[in-house]
């Protein structure tokens, strides 16, 4: 086969292991076949090292988000409109993260999803403090807020959501009976 028509064809396949149109494990054998054998240089290394850092960096951006939220709660003057309104839009931000994350198929799509949850129990509660003088509401929320956490640790198999969950309703449970 002549020089110029492997070496489109190794671009080629270069080309679809960048794009995911094949797996990796067949973009290597027949880069390996059309190659002879001989190292072909990648630029999948580079590409790796500079997602990371932006996938660590999204996810410490996120981890911020949560003690963000309690300093808007608890030290800001703001009226409750503007925290609940700057809350619900951590709560959104932090939602479409763990989406995209879980997307793009990377383990880190759990930090977002348990800091979006927690940030969403904290809106919800801080809510009703502020709005209504009765503490039923407030458990009841709580104990939805657990209902959620279980439903959603059994439905994407997250086990950790799950037993979180469990707590959240025994630790109410417990607080309600003594």
């Amino acid at each position: 086969m002549a020089e110029d028509r492997k070496q489109t064809i190794v671009q080629e396949i270069n080309y679809w292991k960048a794009h995911r149109l094949l797996p990796n494990e067949y973009c290597d054998f027949l880069l390996a076949l059309y190659t002879e054998g001989k190292d072909v240089p990648s630029n999948e290394g580079a590409k790796g090292n500079y997602n990371l850092p932006i996938w660590s960096l999204s996810v410490a951006l996120t981890l911020i988000l949560l003690p963000l939220s309690f300093l808007v709660i608890h030290f800001t003057e703001m009226d409750i409109i503007m925290q609940t309104g700057l809350l619900s839009s951590f709560v959104v931000i932090v939602c479409l993260h763990s989406l995209w994350l879980n997307y793009k198929k990377s383990f880190l799509f759990h930090v977002p999803l348990v800091i979006g949850l927690l940030i969403a129990l904290l809106l919800t509660i801080h809510l009703l403090n502020h709005l209504l003088i009765n503490n039923q509401f407030t458990y009841s929320t709580a104990a939805l807020h657990g209902i959620l956490w279980l439903w959603l640790g059994k439905r994407f198999s997250v086990r950790y959501l799950f037993i979180s969950g469990i707590v959240l309703l025994s630790v109410l449970i417990i607080y309600l009976v003594l």
